[in-house]
């Protein structure tokens, strides 16, 4: 083959290579977000502690169920929706599902005072339902540590000195439980006593 010949074939090629119809490679589709389109919205229940000690808690109440997995502070994911032996700080509830969708939610363990302590666990396990979780008997909420140190009186005149009638409902306190209370008004009736 002489060399202008050799050109007439390099053209002829290049021609009906250009000109050829071929599909283009097609383009891969981008991965689907398995998160696109879902809220993860942690919410909790929490116990306080007392300064200097470890007895905080907070469990996960929502969401639940199969597939969740909880964490908080960075810990390692587990099942459990709990956590124990938490001393006051503040904390990050982290929850995520089984494609590893999560959300997360600041919580605070507060410190109280021993006293206080006492104190609020005695609300909590007598004052329920006329005083807690969003009702108000006699115009008396207990439910937030502002109500209950602005209450202070209240407490002691209703619960320990039965005046005009002894609260709770139910029945007297515990000797021992209206000692808390004095206990703690007479240290000065705060959060840190």
């Amino acid at each position: 083959m002489n060399k202008n010949t050799t050109y007439i074939v390099m053209i002829i090629v290049a021609f009906f290579a250009s000109c050829s119809k071929s599909d283009p490679a097609p383009t891969p589709l981008p991965p689907v977000d398995p998160c696109l389109g879902v809220t993860i919205t942690p919410v909790a229940g929490i116990t306080h502690t007392i300064t200097g000690q470890t007895i905080g808690t907070i469990t996960a109440t929502s969401p639940i169920g199969s597939g969740y997995l909880y964490s908080i502070g960075g810990a390692a994911f587990q099942p459990s929706t709990n956590f124990f032996n938490l001393a006051a700080g503040d904390y990050t509830l982290t929850v995520k599902n089984a494609n590893n969708c999560s959300g997360s939610k600041p919580i605070t363990i507060i410190g109280y005072g021993p006293k206080y302590f006492s104190v609020k666990t005695i609300i909590n396990g007598y004052c329920g339902p006329c005083h807690l979780n969003g009702t108000t008997s006699g115009g008396k909420s207990l439910q937030t540590d502002n109500d209950v140190i602005s209450s202070w009186d209240r407490i002691k005149i209703r619960a320990v000195d039965g005046n005009p009638s002894f609260m709770p409902q139910a029945g007297q306190l515990t000797a021992t439980d209206k000692q808390k209370i004095v206990d703690w008004v007479n240290a000065g009736h705060r959060i840190t006593d």
